[in-house]
């Protein structure tokens, strides 16, 4: 049973029904292994341990393929009979190129698309249909991944290849599935190219790797996705075949995973794989285990956390549409991810608490960026909500945030959605490289002239607010200059530095329909700026 807020009731109350114990919650989180790349199949015991429920790796075609129609797979049998024989289904994605076909770039030709499309052919009929899956394609978007004569056109080239596929499997495996493109971050720009190439009806399912900062912000990006196949013929099935993020402390990845597969499972996304199993040269910080694979990082606890006892309780739902307060229910309400942009809460039954490292901890009444996992069944949650937090962050593109280019000539005037091979922003075509995104603002200037980006809340009740808000700049080189203006009239303004600028104690008075501007444009004589920063805009206080 779900209460909401309403007038007259200032809480909201979920009620969570009894577990109904273990079941199949028709989400799949794996791993991304390199074994192709020489790793050792003994980190399949720590696979195994960790309750990997699935393995994404590749096979090298100008390996296997050394002459034409001669299939050689005994350089791939090293990895993938012990992970079929400990019953792994690996998830086998290919993005490969072969010396024998198209001077080893990209398939850009007839030949060279069949050449690949009858590689893939042969890997199912080596080791089964129902012993492997296919990903065509791996961050396609990128020019580290699709090269040659086919870089001209990447969508049109790549549908082509995913049509030579379909094709071919068709007639050789009928019974085969495969996803497709694996582009690095939602590229909504790049899907809509590729699915008006045909690409979307050849591929049984779609696949991204939606790296990002926020994982609050990827819902709505799911979303935009899915009505984007809506409009091209119908949905299909989205896995995750890449996630995870650059740690700097490898403290922040139990709860960033956390996050990150709440969001995405009550997505109804199908499959996710975390980057990676362990750390790599290149990548020192992403893994579960270190670089020798000998040794657990704070990411493994969470990941068993999941594996073993949050999953199995069935595929979560999020309880409630408030962007900034995030509880998701799994399965029949056992256990609770809960977190928010702030505010009280409290939890009638009995009921315990966890980190995301599975570790118990003492009751939080708060909600915060960090998340708690609450256990208990008939669980009731009360968020008290007399105090709007508004967070630019948690609602980015959502009320009542809106966006604007302040341009010299004309005034404000609303930014658009642009869409193109990377993550959405908001900006406009003749203003490049100015733009807000979730994370980045960035300013421009042309023939001299500065033009400022704006972030603006709108109140929804008359009273007395509160700005907490952060703002850091990459260097001393173009610093920005900020501006807050109420109404558009302007009650502070500062340039901002390497050291960046926090606002803790800032309140403002505000008629219902009052405007905050978040303004950021040039300071310097030529140049521009960016800034990332995060705004929260608390109240009216609880006495108005």
């Amino acid at each position: 049973m779900i209460r909401w807020l309403i007038q007259g009731i200032a809480f909201a109350a979920f009620q969570a029904a009894p577990a109904l114990g273990q079941q199949d919650n028709g989400f799949v989180l794996g791993a991304q292994t390199h074994f192709k790349q020489g790793w050792s199949v003994d980190l399949l015991d720590e696979a195994d341990s960790l309750g990997a429920m699935a393995l994404r790796d590749e096979i090298d075609w100008a390996r296997v393929e050394r002459e034409k129609g001669v299939y050689d797979f005994s350089a791939a049998d090293i990895y993938m009979r012990p992970m079929l024989d400990r019953g792994f289904r690996p998830l086998l994605v290919i993005n490969e190129t072969n010396p024998l076909y198209d001077l080893g770039e990209t398939p850009h030709t007839d030949e060279g698309r069949a050449g690949f499309a009858a590689f893939i052919s042969a890997i199912l009929s080596h080791y089964g249909v129902d012993k492997v899956r296919i990903e065509i394609g791996n961050e396609v978007n990128s020019k580290d991944f699709f090269g040659g004569p086919a870089a001209a056109d990447p969508p049109r080239y790549f549908a082509a290849i995913t049509r030579a596929v379909d094709a071919r499997l068709q007639v050789d495996h009928p019974a085969a599935r495969f996803s497709c493109s694996g582009l690095n971050v939602v590229g909504i720009g790049y899907y809509r190219a590729f699915f008006r190439y045909g690409g979307l009806l050849s591929c049984d399912a779609i696949s991204v790797h939606p790296y990002r900062d926020h994982p609050e912000t990827l819902r709505a990006e799911l979303d935009r996705l899915k009505a984007l196949m809506r409009e091209f013929g119908g949905e299909k099935p989205i896995e995750v075949t890449e996630f995870g993020h650059w740690f700097d402390d490898p403290q922040a990845a139990p709860d960033y995973m956390f996050k990150m597969v709440s969001a995405m499972a009550a997505a109804d996304v199908t499959s996710a794989y975390w980057y990676a199993l362990r750390d790599e040269e290149w990548w020192p910080n992403m893994g579960l285990l270190t670089l020798s694979g000998q040794n657990r990082k704070p990411a493994a606890a969470a990941y068993t956390f999941l594996q073993q006892k949050i999953l199995p309780l069935g595929r979560p739902v999020r309880l409630g549409n408030n962007p900034t307060v995030h509880i998701y229910r799994f399965g029949a309400g056992q256990a609770h991810v809960v977190w928010g942009s702030g505010g009280a809460f409290s939890v009638d039954g009995a009921v315990s608490f966890f980190d995301t490292q599975g570790r118990e901890i003492e009751p939080v009444t708060t909600l915060s960026d960090t998340p708690v996992i609450i256990w208990g069944q008939g669980v009731t949650f009360r968020v008290p909500q007399p105090v709007l937090i508004a967070d630019n962050m948690y609602e980015y593109g959502q009320h009542p945030w809106s966006y604007y280019a302040l341009r010299p000539d004309v005034g404000l005037t609303p930014l658009e959605i642009v869409d193109g091979n990377w993550t959405s922003t908001r900006g406009a075509p003749d203003l490049s490289p100015l733009q807000i995104g979730d994370v980045w603002v960035t300013t421009a200037r042309f023939a001299g002239v500065p033009f400022a980006a704006v972030e603006r809340f709108t109140a929804s009740a008359s009273g007395t607010y509160r700005i907490e808000a952060n703002w850091q700049v990459p260097g001393e080189d173009d610093a920005p200059q900020l501006r807050i203006l109420h109404n558009r009239t302007q009650i502070m303004a500062e340039k901002l530095t390497r050291k960046g600028l926090v606002i803790t104690d800032m309140t403002v008075t505000l008629s219902a329909g009052d405007t905050l501007d978040f303004e950021v444009g040039p300071s310097e004589p030529d140049g521009a700026g960016a800034v990332q920063r995060r705004i929260r805009v608390i109240g009216p206080s609880a006495s108005n």
